[in-house]
């Protein structure tokens, strides 16, 4: 579970400011800041309980977002912590399997206008609306790392990585995003 007392992976390796091409004053096209939810918690379910489960996680998973990765298997994330005890005091091992992941991810939220293009240069994914909406969900690779993304809203994704490529995963960000210019905020 996260404590407060932990280094945050991104902290000293996300400057901020703005960074890269600019094309004008104003606003840079792509805004770049370490989320810090208090809770990635992965729950899964057998095959034969996958109806019950699909009526019973939201039920329990209030005032979160549930990331639906395939069948059976979802991502809850919240700000407050403490989510995965709530999750497996209500989800019976005969239902499914609950796994505190929030030690174990760095989150990038990436926003702006170009948020888009960008993610079209750097994950092999299909970013149009009709296949991605607002609020879906994917896991795919990018320079042979894993990414589960989360698209926020049309133009916000929040983007989970292995806490220990954070490093190399803001890198492969940082130069994809300096053509478009952007500016790295506090979290």
């Amino acid at each position: 579970m996260v404590d407060a007392m932990k280094a945050w992976p991104m902290a000293g390796h996300l400057p901020p400011g703005d960074h890269g091409a600019r094309t004008g004053k104003g606003d840079a096209p792509l805004t770049l800041s370490e989320r810090r939810p208090g809770s990635i918690v992965e729950v899964g379910c057998w095959p034969d309980t996958l109806n019950r489960m699909q009526m019973v996680l939201p039920q329990l998973a209030r005032n979160t977002a549930i990331l639906d990765l395939a069948p059976g298997r979802w991502w809850v994330v919240a700000e407050q912590t403490g989510v995965a005890r709530d999750l497996e005091r209500g989800i019976e091992p005969g239902l499914g399997a609950v796994v505190d992941l929030s030690d174990a991810r760095a989150a990038l939220r990436v926003s702006g206008p170009a948020m888009p293009d960008l993610i079209s240069r750097i994950l092999p994914l299909d970013f149009r609306d009709d296949r991605l909406p607002p609020g879906g969900s994917a896991e795919t690779v990018t320079a042979h790392m894993n990414v589960t993304l989360h698209r926020v809203d049309a133009t916000t994704v929040d983007l989970f990585v292995f806490r220990g490529f954070t490093r190399s995963f803001l890198h492969h960000v940082q130069e994809a995003a300096r053509g478009f210019g952007y500016r790295v905020t506090s979290p």
